[in-house]
């Protein structure tokens, strides 16, 4: 999967399933703020960037600092 194709998908799957109505996320927008993403939704995030690269993410990568934005998250897991 290309990092365009995989920034487009999760920036609309995180717009249909995790965030409230009414708000928007884009690639850059931070997911952490103001409680865009919780506990049980960063698990739900995960689960989703493991299917899309198709692999597990070991226990040691799974940071808050890697989950901040989509476009960090395409960056650290499509690379890894």
């Amino acid at each position: 999967m290309t990092r365009a194709t995989f920034v487009s998908e999760m920036v609309a799957w995180i717009n249909r399933r995790l965030v409230p109505p009414g708000r928007v996320v884009h690639a850059t927008t931070p997911l952490f703020a103001d409680g865009l993403i919780d506990s049980i939704r960063i698990l739900r995030l995960i689960a989703w960037t493991e299917t899309a690269i198709g692999r597990r993410i070991p226990d040691e990568q799974i940071r808050m600092d890697h989950f901040r934005d989509v476009a960090h998250i395409a960056d650290t897991f499509l690379e890894a």
